[in-house]
């Protein structure tokens, strides 16, 4: 019995000897933690990353059921994370199966916005930003990420140049700081500067944030004058590869039309037009008849040019791929996506491949690198609406809906003339189309690499490199019935354009950012950045082409023609230095200080003038912080921001600091010459304007007030901001003496100030488990105005450069507002009543008792006559003359329009019911003026003779004043009878309200065509459905959504034209409506798949 107790005990001592070496670890208490995680709607997510908090190494992902199974240690807490969800920690238990439900980032103040060179909470934020989710994006299908901007951030106008497919966006914020350089925002994409984000797929997009106040600008110095925009794409993540598949088919058709005469009206107003000249009247008669055989154009049809070029039903597909997923130490995000856009107009359309690719890799526990390669091909089919045959689109409209006695005969076989038959079909505006053909290729690739390094907490070293080249070439073809091909030995004539742009970029940082006892918390940046751009272009011609040729074969074969022209150029290059620094502190993250400092030197600068200095400074209170007012029940955040600092403007003309000169493109000299053909081989490209070399940066001073309040746990969101800029040392030509040998000089002479308001409301209504609906509104008001111009004049005149009255009709004045329209005010037109019936056919202006015309004085515009338009009168004496009396001229000339908008902004509203999505959004802007160039010219007879132009309907007879009657006979002329005049010409014009457009034969501007173009427009409408999980997951597929949109449904607006939005944009003279490409509306079925 001892033996056994003994050799027990040996037996319990030999264990405990063992069990010494065991690590005492292995005694610590694990349990197994189980649950589910929901999103907001409370369905289960799959691929949330659940890890062990401070040991990711100890992780799992959720299943198909959205549900997880971790171990972990006791007491400790998990971390769960998904893409696009507030990250959540939960305390660990065992025995209980956890739900677990995630939030969506932009329900919380805790929400990231990406700022320069960094990112912050949103919470923390003392500037002004806007922002855009991408899970906002993913709603509303949109060719391009501008768009999608539209209505959207208050202060941020967004416009399409026109309608065609891949047209420019132009993105104003707070309205623009320059008058003749660039108003264009600065694009950074994914830390990167870019041209435009116009080809950015909107399915690769995580996050768009817009910095629109210099105390977040200003960290992009010389670049950032107006306003910064930042893209960031979708990133790579951890977890198992997810995929997903987008796809959509859109039709498009005219939104709009005009109304232009029908066949017979054209027919009788074409006759008014040729009526008193023998000689056009006998060509009329070959082309429409005998005069008297007028009404048999009343039941013939009309060929509506509208109908047959932009008519049709066009599709356009979008289908997209992304992968996505990988290890805690390689991830990978790679998307694919292929537009094909077909436009309304015949034979226009853009075809774009984009692939994006980001690659994560975590080198070692403290080095990071990312690699983001990215390539777009772009191919742009068709001239354009500038290019529309002889005149663009503008011409299409004019062009004659019938080809008269053509259309009443029929030729036999063998006496058709197989030239003149061709000759109809190719001059119409389809012919035309054929005959003018334009082909462009781009091509794009951005490759980028980032390293970053932590060697202790808080400490970051970041350098970043960019590369991005572009080529392109532009084909154009002028067939031989083309103006080009005309002036050309009336044979065609073929163009090519090659370019190639390359820019290099260099960043690096470092960045420090410490919290003492969580009160306390403290970010430091400091960088330095280099870039290096130049452009390069070859462009060749070569004409005397066979007629028959077709545009294809003759670009690829240029030596079927003659050599016409050859040049090459290479620009100047852009070369930029920078220095930055940027320090935040807050309290608690109650009270928050920023200030930002950049220096930037340019090339772009002579001498002297390259170096710029840009500093900023901003702070915020967060009063719901405060004990006071910490637990309401309904402010749950309050704070107020004020910022103040200064940014720049560089995005101006190359070279404007020195002497240019470009080679003379007929050919080299020969040995000992420098001339060619007697003209110098070397040749001023300068034209008129004088280098300077004293010209220097715009300069852009910010002041920006804001509140930030949420409401019922920011259940209601609303905050108003004011703001006040300055720019100054503004660019602008200014005439010099002759005797330099130029005319005018770039010299910085102008300040601007632009001040105004923005309110955005977002709110969510009702939030229910099967319901939820939300609405936002954003509201922007600008005022600019003119402060100083150069020492010697208070107003300088200019013009569109897309069309132009007999007088420039903008101007800059100090004191007003830019984009005013300068013109005569319209009267109506002259009355027999004002005039005396001297001979036959003669009327001559009443006088009064002392001998002065009573009629006032229009000879100098078109006339005064019976029937003609009459314009006030506004100034006698004009600079000191006597003889100015009741006599319109250029001194006559008021502002007739204002171009800017009174208020902008859009409104919109988004939910959800059980399996259904919907969205809907609208666009506003009121009180604007358009100048209506496009009516103006659909009203007048310049360049009428032998083309025979319609116009518009307004101008039917019995609207307006006409010289013949419903016989075709010629009621206005000496040669006929005084019972003629007193039977047929005055009481057929008794009644008339406009004037004949055969008497409008030149250019002026004027108020009647210029309208008020302020609109409501229901921007799209989204109606979608989702699968419910349950049933799409038995066919392997984790969501399935089939959605439906219509896209500029309804218009609210008084304007006349196609669109009062187009072109409302351009630098000095916008609100010019002339010959563009009309906008469509659109109808859209996508599917959403991820697996």
């Amino acid at each position: 019995m001892k033996q056994n107790v003994k050799s027990m005990k040996n037996r319990l001592l030999l264990l405990l000897v063992l069990l010494s070496f065991v690590p005492i670890g292995v005694f610590a208490q694990n349990i197994t933690v189980k649950g589910t995680v929901l999103d907001s709607q409370g369905e289960t997510i799959i691929g949330a990353t659940v890890t062990e908090k401070g040991k990711t190494s100890n992780g799992v992902i959720t299943d198909l059921e959205g549900r997880f199974s971790l171990n972990v240690p006791k007491g400790k807490k998990i971390v769960v994370s998904y893409v696009g969800m507030e990250t959540q920690e939960v305390d660990a238990v065992s025995g209980k199966d956890l739900k677990i439900t995630m939030r969506d980032d932009a329900q919380s103040l805790d929400e990231v916005v990406v700022l320069g060179y960094g990112s912050k909470a949103r919470k923390d934020l003392t500037g002004s930003v806007g922002s855009i989710s991408g899970a906002k994006l993913a709603a509303v299908p949109v060719a391009s990420a501008a768009e999608a901007l539209q209505g959207k951030i208050a202060g941020v106008q967004v416009t399409t140049i026109d309608g065609a497919p891949g047209a420019e966006i132009n993105i104003r914020v707070r309205g623009g700081t320059s008058v003749t350089q660039s108003n264009q925002p600065l694009y950074i994409v994914d830390g990167f500067q870019a041209d435009n984000i116009n080809d950015i797929p909107p399915t690769d997009i995580q996050s768009i944030d817009v910095l629109k106040d210099a105390s977040l600008t200003a960290i992009y110095g010389a670049k950032g004058g107006n306003g910064v925009v930042i893209v960031t794409t979708k990133s790579a993540q951890q977890g198992k590869m997810k995929v997903e598949f987008n796809a959509y088919a859109q039709m498009r058709t005219l939104a709009r039309k005009l109304d232009l005469l029908d066949t017979y009206e054209f027919v009788r107003y074409q006759l008014d037009n040729v009526i008193n000249n023998n000689s056009d009247l006998y060509k009329w008669r070959g082309n429409f008849g005998n005069p008297k055989d007028i009404d048999l154009y009343k039941n013939r049809g009309t060929n509506d040019w509208q109908d047959e070029i932009m008519g049709g039903h066009p599709m356009s597909y979008m289908y997209n791929v992304t992968l996505n997923g990988g290890s805690e130490k390689l991830r990978f995000n790679t998307s694919i996506t292929h537009h094909d856009e077909n436009g309304i107009l015949m034979g226009s359309g853009v075809r774009r491949t984009n692939v994006n690719i980001k690659i994560n890799a975590q080198l070692s526990p403290k080095l990071k690198l990312l690699i983001n390669p990215r390539i777009s091909v772009r191919r742009d089919m068709g001239a354009g609406a500038d290019n529309v045959g002889k005149g663009g689109i503008i011409n299409v409209l004019r062009y004659r809906p019938t080809n008269g006695l053509r259309e009443f005969t029929h030729k036999a076989p063998e006496t058709i003339d197989a030239d003149e038959e061709k000759y109809f079909e190719y001059t119409n505006p389809r012919g035309d189309i054929d005959q003018n053909f334009e082909l462009k290729h781009s091509w794009s690739f951005t490759n980028q690499a980032s390293l970053e390094w932590t060697p202790i907490k808080g400490l970051v070293l970041r350098s970043d490199l960019a590369q991005f080249m572009s080529f392109s070439d532009n084909n154009r073809f002028y067939g031989y019935l083309t103006d080009t091909g005309v002036k050309n030995n009336n044979l065609p004539v073929a163009e090519i354009t090659d370019g190639r742009s390359d820019q290099y970029t260099w960043t690096n940082t470092i960045s420090y950012g410490l919290s003492l006892k969580e009160m306390h918390n403290i970010s430091v940046l400091m960088g330095q950045e280099v870039q290096h751009r130049q452009n390069k272009s070859n462009f060749s011609s070569a004409r005397y082409f066979p007629k028959e040729i077709l545009p294809r074969r003759a670009l690829n074969n240029m030596a079927l023609g003659e050599t016409f022209k050859t040049t090459s150029s290479i620009s100047s290059p852009e070369r930029t230095a920078s220095f930055f620094g940027q320090a935040s502190y807050n309290y608690d993250h109650k009270y928050l200080l920023s200030a930002t400092f950049r220096a930037d030197g340019s090339t772009k600068f002579a001498p002297g003038n390259q170096w710029g200095f840009f500093p900023a400074i901003s702070g915020a209170w967060v009063l719901s912080r405060e004990p006071w007012l910490e637990n309401n029940a309904i402010i749950s955040n309050l704070k107020l921001r004020a910022a103040i600092g200064m940014a720049g403007n560089n995005r101006i003309t190359d070279d404007m600091w020195r002497y240019q000169y470009v080679v003379n493109a007929t050919g080299g000299p020969g040995f000992g010459e420098s001339k060619i053909n007697g003209e110098p081989f070397y040749v001023n490209s300068g034209g008129g304007t004088f280098p300077n070399t004293k010209i220097k940066w715009e300069t852009t001073i910010t002041r920006n007030v804001a509140i930030d309040l949420g409401l019922f746990g920011e259940r209601l969101t609303i905050t108003p901001e004011f703001y006040w800029n300055t720019t100054r040392d503004l660019l602008y030509k200014s005439p010099i003496p002759s005797t330099t040998g130029y005319s005018e000089q770039m010299q910085n002479i102008g300040q601007v100030t632009n001040k105004g308001f923005e309110l955005t409301i977002n709110g969510t209504i009702i939030q229910k488990k099967d319901f939820l609906l939300s609405a936002n509104f954003t509201f922007g008001l600008n005022k600019s105005r003119v402060d100083k111009l150069n020492n010697t004049d208070d107003v300088l005149w200019t013009h569109s450069s897309r069309w132009k009255g007999a007088d420039d009709d903008y101007c800059l004045k100090v004191g007003d507002q830019l984009g005013l329209i300068y013109g005569y005010v319209y009267d109506g037109i002259y009355g027999f009543d004002e005039f005396d019936r001297t001979t036959t056919a003669n009327y001559t202006p009443k006088l009064d008792e002392n001998g002065n015309q009573i009629p006032v004085n229009c000879d100098a515009l078109f006339g005064t006559a019976p029937g003609r338009p009459k314009f006030k009168n506004i100034v006698d004496h004009a600079n000191g003359r006597e003889d100015d009396v009741n006599i319109v001229d250029a001194n006559d000339r008021v502002v007739i329009g204002n171009t800017n908008p009174d208020f902008t902004g859009g409104f919109g509203f988004s939910g959800q019911w059980k399996d259904f999505d919907f969205t809907c959004n609208f666009n506003y802007m009121v009180g604007f003026d358009v100048n209506n160039a496009t009516a103006y010219t659909l009203s007048s007879s310049k360049d009428n003779k032998n083309n025979y132009f319609n116009v518009l309907s307004d101008f039917k007879a019995g609207n307006r004043w006409v010289y013949t009657n419903e016989l075709g006979e010629r009621i206005l002329a000496n040669s006929v009878l005084s019972s003629y005049i007193d039977r047929y010409y005055e009481p057929l014009n008794a009644n008339a309200t406009l004037w004949n457009p055969k008497d409008i034969g030149k250019n002026v501007t004027h108020s009647y065509f210029i309208e008020d173009g302020s609109f409501l427009r229901l921007q799209d409408v989204t109606v979608g459905y989702t699968l419910p999980k349950n049933i799409s997951r038995k066919f392997g597929v984790e969501r399935l959504r089939v959605y439906f949109t219509g896209s500029n449904l309804w218009l609210l607006t008084g304007y006349s034209g196609y669109d009062p939005e187009v072109d409302v944009q351009t630098g000095l003279t916008p609100g010019m409506d002339y010959n563009r490409y009309p906008r469509s509306r659109n109808f859209l079925f996508g599917l959403n798949l991820s697996f």
